[in-house]
């Protein structure tokens, strides 16, 4: 109290030369506190105040409602993860828009009056906000596309793994040795990906086998495909099959081509 004290005269004392009283700190201070215009707006504590109240209330809902979706109600139907995620994120963007949206309107900021703004500050976005519009921009365009979805296994370059998480900005790719890349949503946007189970689970795979020169390539080409046929994971139809690849001098090497059910098996 005495530092609060001793600092408040510190800057009357200071503030003297200039011809400010103490009388005009106080108005100065009533004026913060109960209000102050700026054109048609009028600012004050007590609305900070209640504009942060309703902003965090709203906020608050919104991710109450996230946890009741993700824990209880989306588990018990039939929709697939991504789908999950997309409509879980989807009501979180909704819910702080409309925060914001409520949270400004209680300090007399109207919806036009936000659209004048939105508009002065479109210019500095497209300089220099650019990449991160455009990555947010990205974001909800994979989410209500669906052409990349979470849980899904999708290879990005040199790059394969799981979808784990699909952020505001980025997207976050769990590989095989257990790394979390961070993709910008904008390479999954524009760029080439391939998404492994983006129609259904059924997937090819190619096993290269090498044999000595001198073997039967009948045989060969009888014993793998019968191998294939007799695993429980390898689909019927499209029936196995082999390709007889190259021949060097002292190896035939062929190709066995089967399809699996479920590509995360391979």
């Amino acid at each position: 109290v005495s530092t609060v004290g001793l600092t408040a005269a510190a800057i009357l004392l200071i503030l003297a030369p200039w011809g400010i009283e103490s009388d005009d700190m106080l108005a100065n201070l009533r004026s913060v506190f109960f209000g102050f215009k700026i054109g048609d707006v009028t600012i004050s504590l007590s609305s900070i105040a209640l504009a942060l109240f309703f902003f965090a209330v709203i906020l608050f809902a919104t991710r109450t409602v996230q946890r009741w979706l993700e824990k209880k109600l989306l588990p018990h139907t039939q929709l697939d993860t991504g789908l999950r995620n997309s409509i879980r994120t989807s009501i979180g963007y909704v819910g702080f828009v409309i925060a914001v949206e409520i949270g400004l309107g209680t300090l007399g900021f109207s919806f036009e009056k936000l659209a004048i703004v939105a508009g002065a500050l479109s210019v500095g976005i497209g300089f220099g906000l650019q990449s991160i519009v455009n990555n947010f921009v990205s974001g909800l365009i994979l989410l209500w596309e669906r052409a990349v979805r979470v849980g899904d296994l999708v290879v990005l370059g040199d790059e394969q793994g799981y979808v784990r998480r699909i952020n505001v900005r980025s997207t976050e790719i769990e590989t095989f040795d257990r790394v979390t890349m961070i993709v910008p949503n904008s390479n999954l946007v524009t760029g080439v990906v391939k998404n492994w189970v983006r129609g259904d689970k059924i997937g090819r795979i190619k096993i290269p086998v090498a044999v000595n020169l001198e073997s039967d390539p009948e045989h060969v080409r009888n014993v793998l495909i019968d191998v294939a046929k007799q695993h429980e994971l390898v689909e019927k139809l499209p029936a196995p099959n082999v390709m007889f690849i190259a021949m060097t001098e002292s190896l035939l090497k062929f190709e066995l081509v089967c399809f699996v059910g479920d590509v995360e098996k391979a």
